[in-house]
């Protein structure tokens, strides 16, 4: 393929999946782009998805690429996301970025779990960790 094609093509993928998604939204009644990229599993934070993810146990993750804890606490997450359970969301927030949420929930340093309820109310917070504790907080949330 020629430079151009290749720098063509590269151009208009993003945009060929926003149709695809669409398109499959739009075959798909009550459902529009913003509900088909629903929060699933582990994924990075924006209030949209987290909005979205309220029927679901939200769990914020305030991660910083600089933290060797955060990382190897990130690589938990991602080798055994299989272990996730189904109603549980984990999403990474980072640490330098989303002053207003470290500050709506009294975070003080990276490495911090927060369980939070559909109204955004913080269930259980915790320090360090991985994939282990996640699972256990969530299910100790659902017994209260």
């Amino acid at each position: 393929m020629t430079r151009f094609t290749l720098t063509a093509l590269s151009t208009a993928a993003p945009f060929m999946l926003m149709a695809l998604a669409a398109t499959a939204a739009a075959s798909m009644p009550g459902h529009d782009i913003s509900t088909m990229a629903k929060a699933t599993g582990y994924q990075p934070y924006s209030k949209a998805a987290f909005d979205a993810a309220k029927s679901k146990q939200r769990v914020l993750f305030f991660w910083a690429s600089w933290c060797p804890n955060c990382r190897a606490a990130e690589a938990d997450i991602q080798k055994n996301l299989g272990s996730l359970p189904a109603g549980v969301v984990v999403f990474k927030t980072d640490y330098d970025k989303e002053a207003a949420l470290k500050k709506q929930y009294g975070i003080t340093y990276q490495h911090t779990f927060v369980l939070v309820d559909a109204q955004g109310k913080a269930l259980r917070k915790w320090s360090g960790g991985g994939l282990k504790q996640i699972v256990a907080n969530a299910a100790a949330a659902k017994k209260m």
